[in-house]
């Protein structure tokens, strides 16, 4: 038994079991604040990546309404069209933001090389539209024109 007027300064049982319980409560928030967090950022990825496919999507659809923008045979001939060359100049837009947007969300490399594999087709209409209005390669990613630039290395003329 204690002596009057002095504190006993031992832990109860109850209260060491206390400050533990605290502890792992403490813990346990963090891991869950962790793991929400990580899986808010899934949720955008995911969500990126859907919307991309539906970009995707699109420009596949607009293929096949204009087949003859796919691998177009003779540019001069579209160039002279007004509203064929719009079409068109629509057309390899759309492409290219489709493909923007995948390889920008999803980061694999196999869309690397579609886009690689579709962009010798619009080198025509590229290598026209990077003399006269530079400014359509500004609404693409850095990464994606990186990609325009390369392939565009040494094919447009003075």
């Amino acid at each position: 038994m204690a002596k009057a007027g002095s504190k006993d300064t031992t832990a109860q049982w109850w209260q060491a079991f206390g400050n533990l319980s605290q502890m792992i409560s403490a813990i346990a928030a963090v891991l869950a604040l962790a793991f929400i967090t990580y899986q808010v950022s899934q949720i955008e990825i995911n969500g990126r990546k859907a919307n991309a496919r539906q970009v995707y999507l699109a420009y596949s659809n607009a293929g096949l309404k204009y087949p003859e923008f796919l691998r177009p045979e003779n540019y001069a001939q579209i160039r002279q069209d007004p509203v064929k060359f719009e079409q068109y100049k629509w057309y390899v837009a759309q492409m290219m933001f489709a493909y923007d947007e995948m390889i920008s969300s999803a980061g694999d490399t196999s869309w690397i090389a579609s886009f690689n594999y579709e962009l010798p087709d619009h080198m025509a209409l590229l290598c026209d539209l990077k003399k006269s209005e530079p400014s359509f390669f500004t609404q693409f990613e850095n990464d994606t024109n990186a990609l325009i630039d390369t392939a565009m290395a040494g094919k447009c003329g003075a």
